[in-house]
């Protein structure tokens, strides 16, 4: 790996790992979803430190170069995180769905027991 793209990979390893510590620290990130990011960091930074071992990780997978590999983990880690965020839309969305249904529920109440008042109060006249 040429100098300048291993010093870019550290420099930008270490920027997203700041970054994650910082939006978790102003509550813009919840740790749950910090987690994986946090770990993508580390392990950007640690195969870029230890490149012996992104070397060995390319000859095993059969990449040309060890850049490649790191460009596969990273799109390898963009699936998964597109798949986390399906799953979790999915749950909301039913979550949303059965909020929705209850409200439908308590409106209706409501309304019966206002037309019941209603009707008890002109009985009364």
């Amino acid at each position: 790996m040429f100098f300048k793209q291993k010093l870019f990979a550290i420099i930008a390893s270490s920027a997203l790992i700041l970054l994650i510590a910082l939006l978790i620290k102003r509550r813009r990130l919840r740790e749950e979803y910090a987690l994986l990011w946090l770990i993508t960091g580390i392990a950007i930074l640690a195969l870029v430190v230890g490149y012996p071992a992104l070397v060995w990780i390319s000859r095993l997978i059969g990449a040309v170069t060890p850049t490649t590999t790191l460009f596969l983990f990273a799109l390898l880690f963009i699936i998964l995180i597109s798949i986390s965020f399906s799953v979790r839309f999915s749950r909301l969305a039913d979550q949303i769905q059965g909020i929705i249904t209850e409200l439908a529920f308590l409106r209706k109440e409501l309304h019966d027991l206002k037309q019941g008042s209603k009707a008890g109060s002109d009985q009364d006249k």
